[in-house]
């Protein structure tokens, strides 16, 4: 996968007879960051009635879980969590905590609350958009260096940089781009480049 769009940190909520459904959208780095989220959420609301959520904590989609927390089966883990799939989200995580108001929904009403909850969140919060890039280290005298500074500025994301005796940059380049050979050819081949990794950055 090239790219990928996680949630990012974010609430509402919503009343429906008289239950208060307090939805939250989380950006997670791992099912660890995930598990550690849900707890500090169920310190904080103790006295709720459920927590439900469903998280994607891989880039893969392939780390699910979604929970009913006691909910009758289907009404609330699998809502959210069709939200999150639905539009491709990864690495990303919604919880709702429900305050029970006297009245019961019944199934279709908590699916739909429950669902509603999620969207709520999930279009209201910022995007964040990841691409899948090379980490390269690039090294070059100030007179090359002039002759790169646009098509690096249009094409890459400068992720550090030193300027001393030659000009030394950490660069992500997205996996499908011919930058590095643009910047050689730019050169005449007067410019020092090493991979040191590859990984998923924020563009």
């Amino acid at each position: 996968m090239s790219s990928l769009v996680t949630l990012s940190d974010y609430s509402g909520e919503l009343t429906i007879k008289k239950s208060r459904f307090i939805s939250f959208s989380y950006a997670i780095s791992s099912e660890e960051d995930a598990l550690n989220k849900l707890t500090a959420l169920r310190k904080k609301y103790w006295d709720s009635t459920h927590i439900c959520y469903a998280y994607v904590a891989d880039e893969s989609g392939l780390t699910i879980k979604s929970s009913d927390d006691g909910e009758p089966s289907g009404t609330a883990g699998a809502p959210i969590l069709s939200i999150l799939t639905a539009s491709g989200y990864k690495k990303s995580m919604i919880a709702v905590v429900r305050y029970f108001g006297g009245t019961k929904l019944g199934v279709g009403g908590l699916v739909k609350a429950y669902s509603d909850s999620a969207k709520l969140v999930a279009e209201a919060c910022v995007k964040k958009h990841y691409e899948y890039c090379s980490i390269i280290s690039i090294e070059v005298d100030y007179n090359q260096y002039k002759k790169i500074q646009s098509a690096l500025s249009e094409e890459a994301k400068v992720l550090d940089s030193e300027y001393l005796d030659n000009v030394k940059l950490e660069v992500a380049i997205k996996k499908d781009s011919f930058l590095l050979d643009k910047l050689i050819s730019l050169t005449a081949g007067k410019i020092m480049t090493n991979k040191k990794s590859e990984s998923y950055i924020e563009f």
